[in-house]
């Protein structure tokens, strides 16, 4: 068995936890400050919903939550979602778990990381109008899902 000296073990759990850290400041960020192009680059589907369940599993340390689409903006037409995400981000993030009944705009990536944020009408057409000028030219948006890293804000 290998023995690491304290320090040595200090030194590297002090990294693991800096960038864990570092990666939910970023998606807290993104999250929060993002325009409707940057979602439409870092999302495979996107999408607003209405909240219909919140559960906790508590051994993974997620909520578990249930929406019903209303309106898809990016990616495959669907009626309902069920997304699993860590516990640890609404309070990282300093956003707000969300009740049943809320509007939320949902966000999948092709590496399975999901962001829920709350959904206003403003924002809400500022989306649509994103999703029609890259239907008008579909240069507009890089292709994002060779990389599956989010963008900087």
């Amino acid at each position: 068995m290998l023995r690491l000296p304290h320090s040595t073990l200090r030194y590297l759990l002090a990294i693991a936890v800096l960038q864990l850290a570092t990666g939910w400041a970023h998606a807290c960020l993104f999250a929060r400050d993002t325009q409707p192009e940057l979602w439409y680059e870092w999302a495979s589907a996107l999408f607003a919903a209405d909240v219909t369940s919140v559960e906790q599993d508590r051994q993974k340390a997620l909520d578990v939550i249930t929406v019903r689409v209303v309106e898809t903006f990016k990616g495959p037409e669907g009626a309902s979602a069920t997304l699993q995400v860590p516990n640890r981000l609404w309070a990282s993030c300093r956003l707000e778990l969300p009740v049943v009944g809320a509007h939320v705009l949902v966000a999948l990536n092709p590496n399975s990381d999901t962001l829920l944020v709350p959904l206003t009408a403003s924002y809400t057409e500022l989306l649509r109008q994103h999703g029609k000028k890259m239907q008008s030219n579909p240069a507009v948006e890089p292709d994002a899902r060779k990389s599956g890293t989010r963008p900087s804000p």
